[in-house]
């Protein structure tokens, strides 16, 4: 075998290895092959890694639904994540995946008022994240490990179970390494 039938080989060997990968393990949202400062108001479509966000209405914490927020690329970095924060200003973030999945993460840095979270069509309105710990929506688990350094929250969203949609948003919410296992 020659030196080019081995580099040919070598190079089909890793993209079905890749494949095999993405299919099985998901997809992980960075947010950095877009660019930092770019608005998407209510009905606009970010696309991400391959991937579309629908930016929905959002209910405050009165229960009023408001379709006047945005949603923001930020390089501030509040979501302590490895790419640019996608920032959810009184809006929901609908992340259409290849659905069914097993898992999905997220880092999240929380600076204020109330969010939303919706999963398999069951929604939820709440002040602060944290408060979802060791609950389920939707028949998934949900474990928040997060830090309250003065009024802020800081941290990790962990659904666990059989996930068919999945939507998140708040008035001041960071969000970064959006990642999904498939089942």
């Amino acid at each position: 075998m020659s030196g080019r039938e081995s580099i040919t080989k070598i190079i089909v060997l890793s993209s079905i290895v890749l494949i095999f990968l993405m299919m099985n393990f998901g997809c992980c949202l960075k947010f950095t092959d877009l660019e930092s400062g770019t608005e998407y108001n209510v009905g606009d479509t970010i696309t991400t890694s391959g991937k579309d966000i629908i930016v929905n209405k959002f209910q405050y914490a009165s229960g009023v639904w408001t379709t006047s927020g945005s949603a923001r690329v930020d390089s501030r970095n509040y979501a302590q994540g490895s790419g640019y924060d996608l920032n959810a200003r009184n809006v929901n973030l609908n992340f259409k995946f290849d659905y069914p999945l097993s898992e999905i993460t997220l880092k999240f840095g929380e600076l204020g008022g109330n969010n939303n979270i919706e999963i398999n069509g069951e929604f939820k309105n709440i002040r602060d994240l944290i408060e979802l710990n060791g609950t389920s929506l939707g028949g998934v688990q949900i474990i928040v490990n997060a830090t309250q350094p003065e009024h802020n929250w800081y941290g990790m969203i962990i659904l666990s179970g059989t996930i068919n949609d999945f939507s998140i948003g708040g008035q001041e919410l960071w969000l970064d390494d959006v990642c999904t296992k498939k089942q």
